[in-house]
């Protein structure tokens, strides 16, 4: 097993599928932290956001947390690596239609929009595994990622998309603007595949 000298907090705010992205990175070694208040941050070298439910009740889970001035020094002043997982991807956006009162953090300028059912072949939500294409990354084309979900990024500048997936229509399925990094599907549910995209994350 390759073993990696990283140390990857996780940012806990009872919003997200935590402890099975914890065994992901656990498993290809890397030294893994939860971090649910400011006193749990260490000398971390990268920081991940889950996110599972509704837009509106992460954002405000989160928001309810100390932890959005450091969120913003790491990944703004101090240029670290951050990725974005699921509705922890979708939260870099501006505002989601699922919850148009709530503010997201606005790093990556754009709207979550909600996935449309052209079919019963493309069911909304959008639940199993599908085909990922990366920009430049041909190491990872075409892999089949797990992905459950209802919305989507709709980035302003197509320039900050990193990977789209096709469900009736091309969507976005991973979004990279410097050092942020987020995507829609599961990589701690998509097996080799996402072990591969994680050490991506840990390595680019």
């Amino acid at each position: 097993m390759l073993k990696i000298k990283t140390k990857v907090g996780i940012i806990y705010y009872k919003s997200g599928n935590f402890f099975s992205i914890a065994k992901a990175f656990d498993y290809l070694g890397a030294e893994v932290s939860i971090v649910r208040e400011v006193k749990d941050i260490k000398n971390f070298s990268h920081l991940v956001l889950p996110g599972v439910g509704s837009f509106g009740h992460c954002a405000k889970s989160l928001y309810l947390t100390n932890l959005i001035k450091f969120l913003n020094k790491w990944t703004f002043k101090d240029k670290m690596p951050i990725l974005g997982i699921c509705v922890g991807m979708q939260l870099f956006a501006d505002l989601s239609e699922e919850s148009d009162n709530v503010k997201g953090l606005g790093w990556i300028p754009g709207k979550i929009k909600k996935i449309k059912s052209f079919s019963k072949k493309f069911r909304v939500p959008h639940v199993g595994w599908n085909s990922v294409n990366f920009n430049n990354l041909n190491k990872l084309n075409n892999n089949d990622f797990y992905f459950d979900h209802s919305y989507a990024f709709e980035a302003d500048n197509y320039n900050d998309v990193f990977a789209t997936f096709k469900h009736g229509k091309e969507y976005c399925a991973a979004i990279q603007k410097e050092n942020i990094l987020g995507v829609q599907f599961h990589p701690e549910k998509s097996q080799e595949s996402g072990l591969d995209f994680i050490k991506y994350f840990l390595f680019k």
